[in-house]
Formats: structure tokens, sequence, C-alpha cells
């Protein structure tokens, strides 16, 4: 649920030319406690003015100019939900991106098998295409589920285009093999190839309240966590855990850890973990 949620960066400080947006302590409390119930994301005092940033963006988007309205119109508009949620958690991530990990998949699975693998906070789709690249490239028999809160990260992916600065990891030969160069209006960008595409299925899911979706080998959720409290991280560890298959991997952000967490899983390298 990278939220999106893939890295999520801090949000924007407000434009000088901005006025501050006054946000009673009722209405800061409403909208953090509607964020953290639906999709665990915790607004803490810290992230206040943050929030006030992006709580102006949703209001000049909308057209409504009284916070109370917005509120009522947050909690009954599921479409400006998701909008506010990713005005809140942006994303900024791109191809091969930690490739360490996938790496590492490389060396340890077993290639006989067929891997399911979910990305469970997929963002706009470079870390499953990642994935996908390398596998391919390796003739490894997989299928992945490419998993986010919102449906426009999804509509992007799904579309399989990206500005070509998202790809500078990538290897020539990966580029040429996977993907293709864009002409004329299209110059400047890169689409995906449909067989490396045709491995990915594209699944709006919130990682929070939605049942996990099957039994995987290998379940990324990388820089999902970082906007979470130790007990909404605790119950989605766990809740993941229970979704991985024995001997399968459970990966998460280079930043992130699981300090503090009951879990059952086995540290294996930093952000590698193994289900015994």
């Amino acid at each position: 649920m990278k939220p999106n949620t893939q890295q999520p960066q801090e949000l924007e400080t407000r434009s000088n030319s901005e006025s501050p947006m006054e946000l009673t302590k009722k209405q800061y409390t409403e909208i953090k406690d509607l964020v953290y119930n639906s999709c665990g994301i915790n607004l803490h005092k810290g992230k206040l003015s943050l929030l006030k940033n992006r709580l102006s963006k949703r209001l000049r988007a909308t057209g409504i100019t009284d916070i109370n309205d917005y509120i009522r119109f947050l909690k009954h508009n599921n479409d400006e939900f998701i909008s506010f949620i990713d005005t809140i958690s942006t994303n900024h991530t791109y191809f091969f991106r930690e490739n360490r990990h996938c790496e590492f998949l490389l060396e340890n699975l077993d290639k006989s098998k067929h891997i399911k693998i979910w990305s469970a906070a997929s963002s706009s789709g470079e870390e499953p295409f990642s994935i996908a690249f390398q596998l391919l490239n390796k003739n490894f028999r997989f299928t992945i589920l490419a998993s986010d809160i919102s449906t426009a990260m999804l509509k992007v992916a799904a579309r399989g285009i990206y500005h070509k600065n998202k790809f500078k990891l990538v290897p020539g030969d990966i580029l040429k093999k996977y993907c293709l160069k864009g002409h004329n209006e299209w110059e400047g960008y890169i689409k995906i190839k449909k067989e490396v595409i045709s491995m990915v299925s594209f699944e709006r899911l919130n990682l929070l309240s939605d049942p996990v979706p099957d039994v995987f080998d290998v379940i990324f959720c990388r820089n999902v966590m970082i906007y979470f409290d130790i007990p909404t991280k605790t119950m989605l560890v766990n809740k993941l855990a229970a979704a991985i298959k024995p001997g399968g991997y459970l990966i998460i952000g280079a930043s992130e850890g699981l300090v503090g967490i009951n879990h059952y899983l086995q540290y294996i390298e930093p952000s590698i973990y193994k289900k015994k």
C-alpha cells in the first residue's frame, strides 16, 4: 500500500507566496484519524506543515474553499480520498532502484520452479517491471502481481510508458531487449514491450484492510512502512509473512528495518528476510 504504495519522498514545502493554511485541532484530528484508519499512514504532528501544504493542493484542485466541506467530501468520495492519499505519499522511483534485492533473488531462487512474486506497493510500475526484466533475461518462469492503493498509479503502470530519465540504471542490453524508444511526439519516452507487461498483473489493493490475494515465493514491500507506526508495521509484516511460502522471502526498503517488530521471519541480510 505504498500507500504508493513504493520510494515516497518528503512532501514539498509550501511556496513562500502562499498564505499559511489555518487548520483547527478538530480538523487535523479528523483528517489524521481518517487517513490512519484507512491506510495506516501516520500524520503525526511533525507532518502538520506537510499536511497543510498538500491539503491546499487538493482544495485548489477540487474548487472547495471550506475545509469542513472538504473533509465531508473526502469521507464520502473514494476517488478524492485516493487522490488525497497520492498527494501525501508522493512517489519518487525509477528502474533498478535498490537492485541488490533482485541480484539476491537471481542468485537464490530455484530456477526449476515457477516463481510467484507480489510487488505489494508497486506505485507506477518501475519495481515490478525491473524485476520482470531481470527474471526474463535469466529465463526464470514467473508471474508478478503488482498492487497499489492508487488507481492513478496503476493506470500509469499498466500503460508501461516512462520518461527516459527513469532508465538511467538499466543496462543497455536489457533496455534494448525489452523496451522500445519513442519517436516524434514520444521522443524522450520509452515503452515496455508487451512480453514484459504480460508477465505483470495489476490490482488495486489496500495493504491494511484488504485480504492477501494469494501465497507467494517473494513479496516486495519497499519504502512503505516509513509511513507507519510500530503497531501498524507489526500487523502488516505478520500479514505479509502469512502470505509467503515456506522458504520464501520478504523484501523491504533499504532504509527500513523490522526493529521493534515481533515477527517470525529469519534475517538474511539488510532488508531481506526469509520464512523458515
